[in-house]
């Protein structure tokens, strides 16, 4: 046991007196043919120890006793140690317990210990008896041995599954809450999900106090695991707010400067109550629901303390374990993750709201500018017109050239213009009516509306959407719109005597119109970007004509019939957009 003996110890005969004035039997032992002793105290010192125990440690005379570690087998010292202390910490006598050889050449020895006044909560000491074991006695002792330790490793198996048993419970009901907790990004709804939040095994409610993002304190309407208190607890919620002062909630928790887990325990509960109630009234509420020891926990997210939860015990006699701090500690956490979530969201929701409103609003003024600025624009074509019809008089042929000029101009403004227009139309929402649409019509109509200017270029083009059975599910309108942006795209980026070439393919469930040109094409890294608003460009990166709305529209509006425009396209070779729509079999 490696406890040395107390050097200040008296004679062994003052010993004796003293014992015999505690322990009227010390007399009695002295003359006993096996070895006694008596310790003191959990240090086991011996305050006594009979002549033959003196005798088989080798002790000479009626002197005090000495550390029995320098006359025992180290063997006998580590099993005698911890019997001692068990029969004093527990209170409970070993009896005929083997301890094997205390001493050279002294046989093999058994040792049975009686805790003193079994009356008191723990005893003054503990008295020892060895006996020399025999052959018989040494295989008993052994037996009992091995069943102690065969039963000891029973029950701390079974405390072991116990315990495992218990963690997998809190496991499954911290994944339970945690799906409860979020279920929904809506903050509201979480909220009231969080102000369910309970200790079930200490039939333990909480009190949810959440720091909102201007700094002030709420305290969210409680939920009490009994229904029967439920009135109670949402009277209290009517009235029942946190104050800066308050020993427990989310105040105690910001006074602090790092957030830390905070008891308060019985008796302490009703002062604790008394100075956080702030009305008569609340607390006499509270006495009725019968408040038990407070744990209150911080809600951190981030970094960030968002609150605390303050879980109130239904056992006012049962302290929180650390397994009960624990699992509080876990529903605090997972109540902090929900409400940051949907803060998060909403914020992000909101964000959304106003920038879609930004838009909107932008749009709308684009488009009644683009309108407006039609008006002059079709007054300066009436007003050429009437020039050049000479109402007002004859006009030289270097008037008629200016005149032309001014004609040129104004009809590209107005391309632009429109260009515009449509790209705000499309932008707002505009109204898809899906119909069955003959692909080789629409293919043809918009070739013959761009046919003069293909001609002014002497572009060749063909048209190989021969089947005239194929039909497309898409808006006619919308459609002719698409088609005149990629024809005349093709026809702008097209040099003189280029081609274009317009196809036709189908599956099962989708037909794909192609527009292929000979023109100048697009590098790799650009293409994607040459579907951007206001983004034209040639190989080179130059604005060419419009505004770069033309392709922008065109995969909006093919994305409203629920549709794609893609395409591939080889640098100084040419392009191949195509529009991919749903098909219709009749």
């Amino acid at each position: 046991m490696g406890r040395a003996l107390d050097p200040e110890r008296p004679t062994a005969e003052a010993a004796t007196s003293e014992s015999e004035a505690v322990h009227p039997l010390a007399r009695a032992l002295d003359h006993a043919p096996n070895p006694f002793a008596i310790t003191a105290g959990p240090t086991h010192a011996v305050a006594y120890a009979n002549g033959p125990f003196r005798r088989l440690v080798g002790a000479s005379g009626r002197v005090a006793a000495v550390p029995i570690d320098d006359v025992l087998l180290l063997e006998a010292t580590t099993r005698l140690g911890p019997l001692l202390d068990r029969a004093f910490r527990n209170g409970v006598a070993v009896l005929d317990h083997f301890l094997g050889r205390l001493v050279k050449g002294a046989g093999s020895w058994t040792c049975s210990i009686w805790p003193l006044d079994e009356s008191a909560d723990s005893p003054e000491g503990l008295m020892i008896e060895l006996r020399m074991a025999t052959h018989a006695g040494r295989n008993e002792a052994l037996r009992r041995e091995v069943s102690e330790r065969l039963l000891l490793s029973a029950l701390r198996e079974a405390d072991a599954a116990d315990a495992a048993e218990a963690a997998r419970d809190r496991t499954a009901f911290l994944l339970d809450a945690g799906r409860r907790l979020t279920e929904s990004l809506d903050e509201t709804e979480t909220r009231d999900a969080m102000a369910g939040v309970a200790l079930p095994a200490l039939g333990a409610w909480g009190i949810v106090d959440v720091i909102e993002p201007d700094d002030t304190l709420t305290r969210l309407a409680m939920v009490h695991p009994d229904p029967e208190k439920q009135e109670l607890v949402r009277e209290l919620s009517k009235h029942w707010a946190p104050q800066p002062g308050d020993p427990f909630g989310a105040p105690v928790v910001m006074r602090n400067a790092q957030p830390l887990v905070t008891k308060v325990e019985m008796p302490r509960v009703a002062e604790a109550l008394a100075a956080a109630s702030h009305s008569a009234d609340n607390l006499r509420l509270l006495e009725e629901l019968g408040v038990g020891p407070l744990l209150t926990v911080p809600m951190v997210s981030d970094g960030r303390l968002l609150g605390a939860v303050t879980f109130v015990s239904g056992q006012p006699d049962r302290a929180y374990t650390p397994e009960d701090v624990e699992l509080a500690e876990g529903l605090a956490a997972r109540s902090a993750e929900a409400l940051n979530s949907a803060r998060l969201y909403g914020e992000a929701v909101s964000l959304r709201e106003k920038a879609d409103a930004s838009g909107h609003f932008r749009m709308r003024f684009l488009g009644n500018i683009a309108h407006e600025l039609r008006t002059p624009l079709n007054a300066i074509a009436g007003y050429t017109y009437l020039i050049e019809a000479e109402i007002h008089g004859p006009v030289t042929d270097a008037q008629r050239h200016d005149l032309e000029r001014i004609n040129l101009n104004q009809a590209h403004l107005l391309v632009l213009i429109t260009d515009l227009l449509n790209f705000v139309r499309a932008s707002l929402s505009p109204v898809i009516e899906t119909v069955a649409v003959p692909v080789h019509a629409a293919v043809s109509r918009a070739l013959a509306l761009l046919e003069g200017l293909a001609l002014k270029k002497s572009i060749h083009y063909q048209n190989e959407a021969t089947d005239h059975d194929i039909l497309a599910d898409a808006d006619p309108d919308r459609l002719q719109q698409v088609l005149l942006n990629l024809i005349s795209n093709a026809v702008k980026f097209t040099p003189t005597e280029g081609m274009i070439t317009t196809r036709c393919e189908v599956t099962e469930q989708t037909v794909q119109i192609s527009v292929t040109d000979t023109g100048m094409g697009v590098d790799p890294e650009k293409i994607e970007g040459i579907f951007e608003p206001f983004v034209q460009g040639d190989q080179k990166g130059d604005v060419s004509g419009g505004v770069g709305l033309g392709l922008a529209i065109s995969r909006d509006l093919a994305r409203a019939m629920r549709g794609e425009i893609t395409v591939e396209s080889t640098p100084g070779q040419g392009s191949c957009f195509t529009v991919t729509l749903p098909r219709r079999l009749s």
